[in-house]
């Protein structure tokens, strides 16, 4: 099977634009990730975070250009799947309702990795 190349460049243009859009935008959330990050009791949260955000902006916007695809895939995969468990997981909250509100945000996050696993395999 032939990937079509015009839609293959729209899902890049549009999964990395996002990525980078959300990374510029979590600049001015900063702080409170670097504290959510800390409540979760991961080392040096300051770095992850500016670690995190920089990965969002970086590999967004090669995906989006189209440069290095399979590496700018291959970063957000890494990305969300690492942002996920450390932001998402159900056993960190207490709360039944914060619970259920995290299983939905892990799941949304789950069908980015689908996504970006099909990027990974057209880049190949």
């Amino acid at each position: 099977m032939e990937l079509d190349e015009g839609v293959l460049t729209a899902a890049r243009i549009v999964t990395g634009g996002a990525f980078a859009i959300i990374g510029v935008r979590n600049i001015g959330k900063y702080r409170p990730i670097s504290q959510m990050i800390g409540a979760n009791r991961f080392p040096m949260p300051e770095f992850l975070a500016a670690t995190g955000i920089a990965m969002q902006i970086g590999f967004g916007a090669l995906m989006a250009v189209g440069l290095f695809p399979l590496v700018s895939a291959l970063g957000l995969l890494v990305f969300t799947v690492v942002a996920t468990l450390m932001a998402h997981s159900r056993g960190m909250y207490k709360e039944k309702e914060q619970r259920g509100a995290e299983v939905g945000s892990f799941l949304s996050n789950m069908i980015m990795v689908g996504g970006l696993l099909a990027l990974v395999a057209a880049a190949l």
